[in-house]
């Protein structure tokens, strides 16, 4: 017996023209790139400074056809696009992430802050266990009980 099944052509993601990449510069804020390409297909929540754009073109469930685009902003600016909307028929392979020296310095600073915050809260809770009359009472010199 034939088979019958009929799959249709499913496209997916962003769609992004030659037209719309003539438009983008390096400088713009993410609000103009916004306006120019759409929303992209995936946000980082982690790092916001990298947005991606993806299409894929799926023709009779096999796929046909992906781009991949990767934008970089430094402050609020573009400052590197990577991929171009670049064909490829296999699907694309994940990248190791290299950090920027602006993003290995944020990564430094937040590693100090939660530093510094540790500490405090350890020399805090050192302070309060000092100040107790009483080394084998766990409750501090603050609080009274009444009898």
């Amino acid at each position: 017996m034939p088979s019958i099944l009929y799959r249709i052509d499913v496209q997916q993601g962003n769609v992004v023209t030659e037209e719309m990449l003539e438009k983008l510069k390096p400088g713009m804020t993410k609000s103009q790139v916004l306006f120019v390409l759409g929303s992209p297909m995936i946000i980082d929540a982690f790092r916001d400074n990298r947005w991606d754009y993806v299409y894929l073109f799926r023709e009779k469930g096999n796929l046909t056809e992906q781009k991949r685009m990767t934008l970089f902003f430094d402050h609020d600016n573009l400052v590197n696009i990577e991929n171009y909307m670049a064909n490829a028929k296999a699907p694309v392979k994940p990248q190791s992430f290299t950090e920027t020296p602006v993003e290995q310095k944020a990564a430094l600073e937040i590693k100090e802050t939660m530093t510094k915050a540790k500490d405090a809260k350890t020399n805090e809770k050192k302070k309060l266990d000092d100040d107790d009359d009483d080394d084998n009472c766990d409750v501090p010199s603050t609080v009274s009980i009444k009898p």
